[in-house]
């Protein structure tokens, strides 16, 4: 049994910690959602982000990424990513419509990447879409200053 307070119902008495998951859902403070099962927490970093790199033509190089894209992840994107960068076309589409959730982490790769194609005459962009990815890349402002398009149709098409 914790020492907690049941504060929200008005009462001082101890309460088990199996109850906090009831407190926190009768405030409003927690979703079901915001909860990370224990098998999701314990998942290797590559079952929880997908990254597929294919070349479409020879101008362009696609590497979409589905999945989460966070401090856990951002070691398996930095190392498919910059990677395969090597052997790149002159445009690099990085394809996040399918990402679920986009930290800082997963920004730093690809300011990482940006970087990098820059120094090698290449460009990066951005098919964005998932409010995850674009609110990041808003509040990160000037430091997140990518070419972006909304459908990959438009990234590959206008490749010139």
């Amino acid at each position: 049994m914790s020492l907690g307070a049941n504060w929200y119902r008005g009462q001082r008495h101890p309460i088990a910690a199996d109850d906090w998951t009831e407190v926190l859902m009768s405030t409003g403070f927690a979703r079901p959602s915001h909860f990370i099962d224990a098998a999701r927490r314990s998942g290797h970093p590559a079952e929880r982000l997908q990254i597929s790199v294919t070349a479409p033509s020879d101008v362009v190089t696609l590497c979409a990424v589905a999945g989460e894209a966070d401090y856990y992840t951002a070691d398996v994107l930095r190392s498919r990513l910059i990677g395969s960068l090597n052997s790149a076309g002159p445009l690099i589409v990085v394809d996040l419509s399918k990402v679920t959730f986009f930290g800082v982490a997963g920004l730093r790769v690809l300011i990482d990447a940006r970087s990098w194609a820059g120094h090698t005459g290449r460009r990066l962009r951005l098919v964005t879409g998932p409010r995850c990815v674009d609110r990041l890349l808003e509040v990160a402002g000037e430091v997140a200053c990518f070419e972006r398009v909304t459908s990959l149709a438009d990234a590959v098409l206008n490749a010139a």
